[in-house]
């Protein structure tokens, strides 16, 4: 009864000992196999930095697309992925790839602002992005703002 109560415990050390030092994750594989590995991590959390999250257009012609488009890297250790977003108004269509964005490497929402018709003057736009993070940093709020002119 002794031996097993020691080899018990050492079990647990060692537990312990693995889950001090490194957390696994189930990472899937970016080509979209959906066949899940096992992987082990550092402790680092995944990451992104924007390369701004507000763009200011200044003045815009009325009616006439202008494209803006926002950028983010991917700054951690595991792939990062833009899971929705949603624009505040019809007048922003968003394109965005559903795909994971390797460490290192650079995402973008695409997004076309058309003013409605009739419409003149200053605007504030914005664009709710849901990432693949943990909270609290996985919504991003990205603002578009001009002024429309005729």
């Amino acid at each position: 009864m002794k031996n097993f109560i020691y080899l018990a415990i050492v079990a647990i050390m060692i537990m312990i000992s693995n889950n001090a030092s490194a957390q696994w994750t189930d990472i899937f594989n970016s080509n979209g196999g959906g066949s899940g590995k096992a992987e082990l991590s550092t402790n680092k959390a995944a990451t992104i930095k924007w390369e701004a999250l507000e763009k200011n257009l200044g003045d815009v012609k009325q009616k006439v697309p202008t494209l803006v488009e926002f950028t983010f890297t991917n700054t951690g250790d595991k792939p990062v992925m833009i899971l929705d977003a949603e624009a505040s108004c019809g007048c922003t269509k968003l394109t965005f790839k559903r795909e994971p964005v390797a460490p290192g490497k650079t995402g973008t929402i695409s997004t076309v602002y058309v003013s409605e018709d009739g419409e003149t003057g200053i605007f504030n736009k914005s664009i709710t992005v849901k990432m693949s993070l943990a909270a609290p940093n996985d919504v991003y709020v990205l603002k578009l703002n001009g002024n429309v002119v005729k």
